[in-house]
């Protein structure tokens, strides 16, 4: 009976995490700021420091939240990712923008219902600071659902709620010239220029959309201002052909 009980204690004791010390919450907290302030630059460096987070204190739901984003953006492994995501929820289960980063997995994914659901529920959260993160990538969801009306009434709730929004002016001008809508494409993709002047994809767009509407003028203008900005190379290059065909 004492030997069945020691084993039963002894199960139960292997079964239970690990509570983290205040010391290695701090350190955790440390590691964590870290991360956040290398994310932009040097990821690599990034996700190390989110690694000792964990390591510190497993039961850290935006350590678990920022490794996610990190896996899915910049390193391009999204099942990762995703065992991240789950587990911020698990321990926070009100964590809005680790909702909505899931739902971005899965939407890259083509899981457009379970994406959807998850920005349903970011929508319902009065607390949450950024819904037009939500609207914009449910309208995303929706479009690519065949859902163009309701795909586009969510983009513009997003921006209406942040009229600077690139994303949503950019999404909205991709709907609309996929739609055979040019004269909206070209307004959208105008507004994504305004609001992300340091974009090089954004003069890229616009360029292309005003070409085919026969403002090559214009057009070169934007083609011009796509290889002074930070676009990728391949781009630089295609927007100086264009610029070369149009003058």
């Amino acid at each position: 009976m004492r030997v069945a009980t020691v084993l039963a204690a002894l199960a139960l004791l292997a079964g239970c995490r690990h509570v983290p010390t205040e010391k290695e919450k701090v350190a955790a907290e440390s590691y964590y700021n870290l991360g956040v302030m290398a994310q932009v630059n040097n990821p690599q460096e990034a996700l190390k420091e989110f690694e000792s987070a964990l390591e510190a204190d497993e039961a850290f739901p935006e350590a678990h939240n920022a490794i996610g984003v990190l896996l899915h953006n910049s390193f391009k492994r999204p099942e990762e990712a995703i065992r991240h995501y789950k587990r911020a929820l698990e321990l926070r289960p009100d964590f809005s923008e680790a909702k909505t980063n899931l739902g971005n997995v899965y939407l890259d994914m083509g899981k457009n219902d379970e994406a959807i659901q998850l920005y349903d529920q970011v929508l319902n959260d009065m607390h949450y600071t950024e819904p037009y993160l939500a609207h914009v990538n449910r309208g995303w969801a929706l479009y690519k659902k065949g859902d163009v009306r309701g795909g586009v009434e969510s983009i513009q709730m997003a921006i209406t709620i942040n009229p600077r929004l690139c994303q949503g002016h950019r999404d909205l001008g991709i709907i609309h010239d996929e739609q055979g809508e040019p004269q909206a494409a070209c307004d959208a993709y105008r507004h994504y220029r305004d609001s992300c002047p340091d974009a090089g994809e954004a003069y890229y767009l616009e360029g292309k959309c005003l070409a085919k509407q026969g403002k090559t003028e214009e057009a070169v203008k934007d083609f011009i201002g796509c290889q002074a900005k930070t676009a990728p190379q391949a781009m630089k290059d295609e927007c100086r052909q264009y610029q070369e065909r149009y003058q």
